[in-house]
């Protein structure tokens, strides 16, 4: 039995589009049972798996005009969460798609497998068919995930919103062009939202938002604090959105692929404009201008590994010598004065759009950051990094120089780039399967809100602080404000909490104390959670009183049993605001 433990701090996540009425069925574990219990049971229950157990389908799950839900239950300290696994059919085949949705469709805190028993992945993950349908995918981990594509809006007109989830391994190893995350069908319909928000994305294919190019217009697009740590190419291949907001994301290894001119014309892309930007932007056929519609591409960082620049100083001196068109790597946008718009008549299309103020007047680019490490805390990011480079090499070569294959080992043969802890592709039981931690002072106070760039899970106190003015932040940008949104303390104010003055020792072995002062007569909540969120033990519920406070805790849970060495946060709450801080446990 594969059983995974779930790593992100979890944070409730309220979303309008869920609602729990139903009761809860809970689904005995083991092959089939869960596809068993949604046909007796339809729309009519909530589909619990049990923290701990290792679920099979048998065969692609489906549901038609209702809402499916399921969710894993929250396991205990040290638990692990249930985990759902892909199969095979008769043939040996495995399944080309997890869900085939036809209704609603609502799945979290699960592990997802999505590769069969031999690590054969699957194609796809959800695919969407009703038009106007809803997708929400939240406190999740997909490992691997899939060859193809991640969600597929088939019907037209969804509501796809992905938030607090990591997915590794999307895409195969034999070309860079495989593996679109966000993909929109045949319907001629743009998805209505796509919503993706605190997610980490690690080894990914070609783009995350495949959006049928320019054949739809794609009403709210919105990617922001997300982190993603090697990517094959581009963020999106869309021309028509309505809004288009692209921020506080951290990119490490993405658009790795180098790009070659005699690609063009790519869909979306012009024949004139041979050097397109990770921003695909166009003007809708018929729009009146000055334009009502809203690009947001801001406090970004986009890094690669130095020797990626290595190598392609290595590809385009071998492109010159054999006659083939020179590569080059997509920034954001280029700028005018870049090689690209030597001819006045051949100057990006996106630079244009975005520097012309009073046709676009709510397009904003800037803010942006290139090629700081963010110096992540497991160091095996780098190495896989420096693997991705090896495997590049060959994939460009063929790929975009057009070099003959069998002047290359078999694909199977390159570097292995690919995230895998354990080291074997038909297992995952390696845990934690990705840490996405990181130290770089700078990159830490670099999105609009002065927090970490990327995903907030990694960093639960920023995330606290982060949700505390959610909504006042995302006015703040839907408003087109480019400059810093100022962070304003919560009320009543808890002071002293920084570890590094207020929690000794820390780490610690036997006890620690924690010191904090209030400036208001209120109740004060201490808990201990660990880093799945669950609670371990509540220190303290003092009387209404002002001043300051310690507490002290021992390393053991409500019931007195010690816990396990590792990382443990705590947090203060009153009446009006919380704050949260880490402890370490070392036995």
């Amino acid at each position: 039995m594969k059983k995974f433990t779930l790593v992100f701090f979890l944070v409730t996540l309220l979303l309008s589009t869920v609602t729990f009425a139903q009761d809860i069925l809970v689904v005995d574990p083991g092959v089939g049972t869960l596809n068993a219990a949604i046909a007796a049971n339809g729309g009519n229950k909530i589909y619990q798996l049990q923290a701990g157990e290792w679920y099979q389908i048998d065969g692609v799950i489906e549901n038609v005009d209702y809402h499916l839900q399921i969710i894993g239950e929250e396991p205990e300290a040290g638990e692990m969460p249930a985990t759902l696994q892909t199969n095979a059919d008769a043939g040996g085949g495995v399944f080309g798609k997890m869900f085939n949705a036809f209704g609603d469709i609502t799945v979290k805190g699960i592990y997802v497998v999505n590769a069969d028993l031999n690590g054969v992945v699957a194609p796809n993950f959800i695919e969407q068919n009703m038009h106007g349908g809803h997708v929400v995918v939240d406190k999740c981990i997909l490992d691997p995930v899939t060859t193809a594509n991640g969600v597929t809006d088939i019907g037209g007109n969804a509501r796809i919103y992905f938030t607090n989830n990591q997915v590794l391994r999307m895409g195969h190893q034999l070309n860079p062009n495989d593996g679109h995350f966000f993909n929109t069908g045949g319907s001629g319909d743009g998805v209505d939202t796509l919503y993706v928000e605190n997610n980490t994305f690690v080894c990914m294919g070609t783009n995350m938002f495949a959006g049928n190019f320019n054949n739809a217009v794609h009403n709210y697009i919105k990617f922001n604090h997300n982190t993603w740590v090697m990517q094959k190419s581009q963020i999106e291949w869309v021309d028509y959105e309505e809004t288009f907001i692209f921020t506080n994301n951290l990119m490490f290894d993405y658009n790795t692929q180098p790009w070659a001119a005699n690609w063009q014309p790519m869909p979306g892309a012009d024949v004139n404009q041979p050097k397109p930007a990770l921003i695909y932007a166009d003007t809708i056929p018929g729009e009146t201008l000055p334009s009502t519609r809203q690009q947001f591409w801001e406090y970004n960082m986009l890094y690669r590994n130095p020797k990626f620049y290595d190598l392609l100083d290595e590809l385009n001196v071998w492109a010159v010598t054999n006659g083939k068109p020179v590569l080059n790597y997509q920034p954001f946008l280029w700028p005018v004065d870049s090689i690209n718009a030597v001819d006045p008549n051949n100057i990006p299309r996106e630079t244009v759009l975005f520097a012309n103020d009073e046709a676009f007047p709510n397009w904003k680019e800037g803010n942006n950051l290139a090629d700081i490490d963010p110096m992540f805390e497991d160091q095996e990011i780098y190495t896989y990094s420096d693997k991705f480079v090896e495997w590049t090499r060959p994939a460009s070569m063929i790929h975009a120089l057009g070099d003959a294959a069998d002047n290359y080992p078999p694909a199977s043969q390159w570097p292995q780039w690919h995230w895998d802890p354990d080291g074997d592709p038909a297992i995952n039981s390696a845990w934690p399967v990705f840490n996405g931690k990181y130290t770089n002072e700078e990159l830490l106070k670099a999105s609009i809100e002065n927090l970490p760039l990327g995903d907030l899970n990694w960093f639960p106190e920023a995330k606290v602080r982060w949700e505390a003015q959610k909504d006042e932040i995302d006015a703040h940008v839907a408003a087109g404000n480019e400059e810093k949104f100022i962070l304003t303390s919560a009320k009543p104010e808890i002071k002293g909490t920084s570890f590094s003055a207020e929690c000794y020792p820390n780490p610690f072995s036997k006890e620690t104390t924690i010191s904090f002062e209030l400036q208001a007569r209120t109740d004060v909540n201490v808990t201990i959670v660990n880093l799945v969120g669950q609670k371990i033990t509540t220190l303290m519920s003092s009387e209404k009183s002002a001043g300051s406070y310690k507490v002290s805790w021992n390393g053991t849970d409500n019931s007195g049993n010690m816990v396990n060495s590792g990382i443990y946060f705590y947090t203060i709450s009153t009446e009006t605001g919380s704050q949260t801080g880490r402890i370490v446990l070392s036995k």
